[in-house]
This record gives structure tokens, sequence and C-alpha cells, in this order.
């Protein structure tokens, strides 16, 4: 399958928005490692502040769109608990709500997201990529470490009374 990663748009937002639906009713009657809701995250809200902020991505097959990220450049002050392969304030992309449309899951369009980040990162300068999943994730956790995301540690994000979730494992990778 030929994937193609591109910068969104503002028209691929109700398309975007869609896929966040369409993953999240499949979640709630499947394996659902990341514990996402419809209606509660992640929501086109999220898409379209990505979007103001240059940050939202999409992965394409045939012109569909398959996969979606943020590649943002912000951390949160819980990072710096973590002790980071290099120090907290280089320039990094934070990977926020990945997705993938349900008909393309196992296509390897999460990967070459993923992948993405680190042409992305080496073509800016970026030296590390960072990430966060819950811990209970195990699809997700399989795929960073396959991907060469290395275990940094566990944080509480704060969200456990929005989400009902405390503990998030966080990974890096070097660029």
């Amino acid at each position: 399958m030929n994937i193609i990663i591109k910068a969104a748009d503002k028209h691929d937002i109700d398309e975007i928005e869609r896929l966040y639906n369409d993953l999240n009713d499949y979640l709630a009657v499947h394996e659902n490692g990341p514990r996402w809701k419809k209606g509660v995250y992640p929501l086109r809200e999220h898409a379209e502040e990505a979007l103001s902020n240059g940050t939202l991505y999409v992965a394409e097959i045939n012109g569909k769109i398959a996969g979606t990220v943020v590649y943002s450049r912000e951390q949160g002050d819980v990072y710096r608990q973590i002790s980071w392969q290099i120090a907290f304030d280089v320039p990094v992309i934070v990977i926020c709500k990945l997705a993938v449309h349900p008909d393309y899951l196992g296509c390897g369009v999460a990967k070459s997201l993923l992948n993405y980040a680190t042409l992305l990162g080496k073509e800016q300068g970026i030296k590390a990529i960072r990430l966060d999943t819950y811990e209970e994730n195990f699809p997700a956790i399989k795929l960073y470490e396959t991907c060469g995301f290395k275990y940094m540690g566990r944080i509480d994000l704060g969200l456990e009374k929005i989400y009902g979730l405390k503990w998030y494992k966080v990974y890096e990778k070097l660029v």
C-alpha cells in the first residue's frame, strides 16, 4: 500500500472527525488500549487546534485519510520528571493523537506516521521524538518499541479525574 503523509489542511477536518468517531466506535467493541471514548477524546476541536498550530498531519491511501497525528513541539511540564536520553529543553517532536481508521489497522499506517516524524525531525533539526501512552495500551507499546522508541519511565499526566487513567508510559527516540 502506498501511504502518503502530508500536513493537513482545513478540507481534511471533516474526514479527521469521522476517523476519530469511526475509531472510537470500533474501540467501544474491541480491545481499547488507549481507553478513548467517542465524544470525549479525541475530538474535532483537538484537530482544529492542531491545524491552527500547523502540527496536524494525515496519512492518505488512495486519496482517503487512513490516519492522523499531531507532531507537537510542546512538552508538558510533567515531562520534566523523566530522565531523558538528552536534555529536556532540546528541540523535540511530541507525538499526540496518533489515530488510524479501523479499515486500515494493521496496514502500516501508524508505523508510517512514526517514521515520518523521524524524517521531519531530521529536516528540522529536531533531536528527539517523545510520546506517551496509557500504561495498558499494549498494541501501542509494542508498536513504539518495534519502531525503536526507548521506554523512559512512567508518569501521571493528571488525567485520572477526566479520563480515569492515571499512569502513562513515556518513550523517546533520538533522531
